[in-house]
């Protein structure tokens, strides 16, 4: 837990820190791809404007010639210069009539265009004359043409207009080159007639149907009052769509109307996403760097902890003592008995081997380090500074006598570790630890340490067989 803690709020801030960067950087790399597709479209339309106006202003220099014709005589003429303004501007055709749309075209063939549904907004918009645009009100096909019309009032006081076409197709081809990715990108009139449809996306339907109109199909979230003021103001805007994504409104600066672009969320994630994939493994490194960084941190403590754990054992072995407790090893402790024994052939000693005891009710290891330096230090307590006293094992230590000579004084020795096993408590709560011992006599119960340690061990078993708290030679 001391390590646990800190590195779960370390990795959600981490987390929290770089979604938040994340939505920062996506939010500006959205707005750039936003400004970068509208200021493409501005510059098609620019040129699109350019040829527009051109071709406009040559339609009115060639209006202005016709009022010095007429239009049965001067036909030769009419002609001529339909044809040539048809050659020098980016129109398909051109074509000369009377009020009633009777008249003839820039090859001389005669036409009639007074029954076109179109005919009507012809005549409601420059009966008077004036120059402006118009779509036809029904065709077969999108990405066909766009009507310039002017009014025209002729040498001898007849009146009539002077009808060009300028093609849609080359409208949208200049526009629609697929730079960029799009649910549907469409130039349409202030009124929401869809003139073309950018991307590859087609109009469907049969012969004669009316115009689609944009606002037939909008996504929810984006108003047709927005498009329109757009337009007419001449701004261009780009927002966001809940739900669905982003539109971008490029108007025309002379026409009226504008090329309306809808992108999905996922359209526009495939274009920024090359734009953020330096970021991307940016955040990739700092997340492998960080969990590095906490690997070596963590390694370094384990192996630091590692190194003072070896000096701590390492100084305890050089001073043959228990980690634990302290006390002397069963190495050191024997040692140290044979080299008492071995100063002097009649030396003699008494060698007890305590053994604490635990229940069958004891599910939980009992011999912890708390417990066994308690009773370390009770040993310690009890006995003399120049006995020998060592751990065995978990839960065995021995205590060698030295200068144990007449039996009066086993007798006192024996009575008095009696009383210490009788005494000795080692709590935890409600708990207490009991001890038995074992004795043995040098030089009667063998030779050297090792001999006299077997003995004193196998006495303890056989105490423990008599009941807690006893003692067996």
């Amino acid at each position: 837990m001391r390590w646990l803690i800190p590195l779960i709020i370390y990795y959600i801030v981490m987390a929290i820190t770089l979604r938040t960067y994340w939505t920062y950087s996506y939010s500006r790399a959205v707005d750039a791809k936003e400004n970068e597709i509208a200021f493409d479209v501005k510059s098609s339309l620019d040129n699109i404007d350019f040829s527009v106006e051109t071709a406009t202003a040559r339609i009115v220099q060639i209006a202005e010639a016709f009022s010095l014709y007429t239009p049965t005589y001067n036909k030769n003429q009419i002609t001529l210069l339909l044809k040539n303004m048809v050659e020098e501007t980016e129109l398909s055709y051109a074509v000369v009539c009377d009020l009633d749309g009777v008249g003839y075209d820039m090859d001389g063939h005669d036409v009639n265009i007074g029954e076109e549904s179109y005919f009507d907004d012809i005549t409601a918009e420059y009966s008077r004359g004036g120059v402006g645009m118009i779509l036809p009100g029904e065709q077969a096909e999108m990405d066909s043409e766009i009507f310039i019309v002017s009014g025209l009032t002729y040498n001898n006081k007849e009146k009539g207009y002077l009808i060009t076409k300028i093609p849609v197709i080359h409208v949208s081809d200049q526009l629609f080159k697929d730079k960029y990715i799009a649910n549907r990108s469409d130039i349409v009139t202030i009124n929401g007639d869809i003139i073309s449809f950018g991307h590859g996306k087609k109009r469907s339907g049969d012969k004669g149907i009316t115009r689609q109109k944009l606002w037939n199909d909008l996504p929810a979230g984006i108003s047709k009052d927005t498009i329109k003021l757009s337009i007419s103001q001449k701004n261009v805007y780009m927002s966001d769509i809940p739900d669905y994504g982003y539109v971008i409104v490029v108007p025309f600066k002379n026409m009226a109307g504008a090329v309306v672009t809808f992108i999905t969320d996922n359209e526009m994630m495939q274009m920024v996403d090359l734009s953020l994939q330096p970021l991307r493994y940016a955040f990739l490194w700092s997340i492998v760097s960080s969990l590095l960084l906490v690997l070596m941190i963590y390694l370094a403590n384990v192996v630091s902890n590692y190194i003072e754990k070896k000096k701590f054992e390492k100084s305890f072995a050089e001073a043959e003592r228990d980690v634990v407790t302290g006390l002397m090893t069963r190495a050191s402790a024997t040692r140290a008995i044979d080299s008492y024994l071995n100063e002097n052939s009649d030396k003699r000693g008494l060698l007890f081997v305590i053994g604490l005891n635990k229940s069958d009710d004891d599910k939980e290891d009992i011999f912890t380090g708390e417990r066994l330096k308690e009773f370390s230090r009770t040993l310690e307590r009890s006995f003399r500074v120049t006995d020998i006293l060592g751990r065995l094992s978990d839960n065995e230590f021995l205590v060698f006598l030295k200068d144990i000579h007449e039996e009066k004084d086993v007798r006192k020795q024996t009575d008095h570790m009696q009383m210490f096993l009788h005494d000795v408590k080692v709590t935890d709560g409600e708990r207490e630890l009991s001890a038995n011992a074992g004795a043995a006599l040098f030089p009667d119960s063998g030779k050297n340490a090792s001999e006299i340690l077997n003995a004193a061990e196998s006495a303890l078993i056989r105490s423990r067989k008599d009941g807690i708290g006893m003692l067996s030679f």
